[in-house]
């Protein structure tokens, strides 16, 4: 099995690099698995300029041009996917965050299905706050294992590193058995949002066009799987409850001229 762990620290040699070592030989422990690691501060990807184009038009239509393919390549090429990034000012690091914000178009238009993914935040406070940004960096990946790894710039008790070490071990663990089992079947969340994305791809195909090309010959899911009645029938309920709460996000000129038309 292939591993890219994705490393988010403008240092290669810091904590994040001895954690995903650290993870690496528990895998390697359990199993056959190749680690790979990509450091985005060697990588030519540059700044996002905000531009929406990805998200709207489609990510083939990014006016830059830079490394940002050739990870996509890679986190193909993988079948489990390590997310590191330390903890700065309770969120990801500005290198992580910049890969989140190019990868951003994946939050509307998954891909890299039946990838496993880990997500690790290094530091002090606020590593769950990382974590949670971390949770939602890349769309399609299923997020299986988290580890908030605890660094402070003073040594810690040896009862505080051997509760460390066995939580590592731990995730380790569970990560390495989700590679190995490969469950494709979507939580509720996952097929929430599925149903969410599509539905509203309709309604707003004229402003985000790559949306509805994306979703409009798709069935009950992004992929060919069995989705479970009780899976149906428990997120159509939740959307009847939800959808109109969200009444204000929906597009105006649908409203507004259905209430024009009605004029004498």
């Amino acid at each position: 099995m292939k591993v890219l762990a994705i490393m988010g620290s403008p240092r290669k040699n810091g904590t994040g690099t001895k954690v995903v070592e650290e993870i690496e030989l528990a895998l390697t422990r359990m199993g056959p698995v190749q680690m790979e690691r990509l450091h985005l501060v060697d990588l030519d990807l540059k700044p996002c300029r905000g531009c929406f184009t990805c998200i709207r038009a489609g990510e083939g239509l990014c006016p830059i041009k830079d490394d940002r393919t050739m990870i996509e390549d890679r986190i193909e090429n993988a079948d489990g996917i390590i997310l590191v990034s330390p903890g700065y000012v309770q969120n990801v690091s500005s290198l992580m965050k910049n890969f989140m914000d190019r990868m951003a178009y994946t939050n509307h238009r998954p891909r890299f299905f039946g990838k496993k993914a880990m997500i690790v935040a290094n530091g002090g406070a606020g590593l769950d706050k990382t974590l949670d940004a971390l949770r939602i960096a890349i769309g399609g990946p299923s997020v299986v294992s988290e580890l908030a790894y605890m660094q402070l710039p003073w040594p810690i008790s040896p009862r505080a590193r051997g509760k460390r070490s066995a939580r590592l071990q731990r995730e380790a663990a569970r990560f390495y058995h989700a590679l190995v089992e490969n469950d494709m079947r979507p939580r509720l969340s996952d097929y929430m949002r599925y149903r969410f994305f599509k539905s509203t791809s309709l309604e707003t195909k004229e402003w985000l066009p790559a949306d509805y090309e994306f979703y409009k010959d798709k069935g009950d899911y992004y992929y060919d799987v069995k989705v479970g009645a009780r899976l149906k029938i428990t997120s159509a309920l939740l959307m009847a409850v939800t959808k109109p709460l969200m009444k204000d996000m929906a597009p105006w000129h649908a409203e507004g001229s259905s209430k024009e038309d009605k004029r004498p």
